[in-house]
């Protein structure tokens, strides 16, 4: 697994770019979409990674290929998803800026109804594959109807898509009731309260693994909120990146290495991840196409993923560098086609309305 691990880094340097100057420069571009989809690319072939280990056979090989990569896998844990939350959270916040409450308002529709419709179509996907191979009998009919809001699962993943869709609907709440008139401090006051109630009614539901990474998404909220006035800070004053970025990394190493003391050690920890990352981009100009398309088919690969190491599994293949490469290729080529099954079911639904033309003059 280590191998593929340093495929991943070597992925990452291909066209890195570094400020100028290096040492008090500033990848001023760290947030624009095209990075931040980049950055989603790294972590969504981290999740894959995270994944297939799951189900490839119990004996990898020599320790010494595959214990690095467990080694960095133990820190990062959760950590994996963390930068999905966070971009989510800051990309809604920055649309909401610029849009206002109009944007709000199609948030049930473009954000909530059309995440829950890509992954129910991905849900029948895998009723049929557990059909195929004779496992839909292993979930009761409860199961299998609660599988389509993300409650539930028929062996595909889930808790994610479940958070992320109350969150959003946690977002319109939120700045429906206090978000007027440019009102984000209350609203985003509100998100991060009811993030915190998510996690509250579902700690003793579900595992830790449901709740403890929801912060991120708020935490995005509140950087787009307060960017201007971190972005005037650091390019006045240049040591001060140093200090933020030693000062994140400190509170995470320490956080990791507490984090069986309390549950709270985990949630600051994957909150300190999250600025670390950040912090990170601005100096590690992380762009190349790779990893965009990467990103730009994250939620395709999360959710099919599952599918090629599920019929791999069942076809008895043993051989490790074997099994993971064509469960890669299998989940890229799905999810180019999913996502263009998608894109054309989403044209008449969720094509945006062209705007209502001024009556002619008389």
């Amino acid at each position: 697994m280590t191998i593929f691990l340093l495929l991943v880094v070597a992925l990452c340097f291909y066209k890195l770019r570094l400020p100028r100057p290096v040492l008090t420069g500033l990848n001023e571009h760290y947030l624009d979409f095209d990075r931040t989809t980049a950055m989603k690319g790294i972590f969504i072939l981290l999740v894959f990674l995270t994944h297939v280990v799951g189900y490839i056979p119990a004996y990898l090989g020599p320790a010494l290929l595959h214990e690095p990569y467990f080694w960095v896998q133990e820190k990062m844990e959760q950590g994996v998803v963390v930068m999905f939350l966070f971009y989510s959270g800051y990309g809604v916040m920055e649309s909401i800026k610029k849009k206002g409450t109009a944007y709000v308002r199609a948030m049930p529709k473009n954000r909530v109804l059309r995440t829950l419709l890509h992954f129910d179509l991905a849900v029948l996907l895998y009723i049929a594959l557990d059909a195929a191979l004779g496992t839909l009998q292993d979930y009761s009919l409860r199961e299998i109807l609660l599988s389509f809001t993300g409650w539930e699962a028929v062996g595909n993943s889930n808790w994610y898509i479940f958070a992320v869709l109350v969150l959003y609907l946690a977002t319109v709440l939120s700045f429906a009731v206090f978000g007027s008139r440019g009102k984000y401090i209350p609203a985003a006051c509100a998100v991060t309260a009811l993030a915190g109630v998510y996690i509250a009614v579902l700690f003793d539901i579900k595992g830790a693994w449901w709740y403890d990474t929801v912060l991120l998404y708020p935490l995005g909220l509140w950087f787009s909120l307060a960017r201007p006035a971190i972005d005037r800070a650091l390019q006045k004053h240049k040591w001060l990146w140093y200090v933020l970025f030693v000062l994140c990394t400190a509170i995470f190493l320490y956080v990791h290495y507490r984090r069986r003391d309390a549950f709270a050690f985990y949630v600051l920890k994957y909150l300190f991840m999250g600025l670390v990352v950040v912090f990170a981009t601005m100096k590690l100009d992380v762009c190349n196409p790779i990893l965009i398309f990467f990103g730009k088919h994250l939620f395709e690969m999360y959710i099919l993923m599952r599918i090629p190491m599920l019929i791999l599994q069942r076809l008895g293949v043993t051989n490790v560098y074997l099994f993971v490469f064509l469960s890669f290729a299998a989940t890229v080529l799905l999810a180019v086609g999913f996502k263009k099954l998608t894109g054309a079911i989403d044209k008449p639904l969720f094509a945006a309305k062209p705007a209502a033309r001024p009556p002619a003059a008389p």
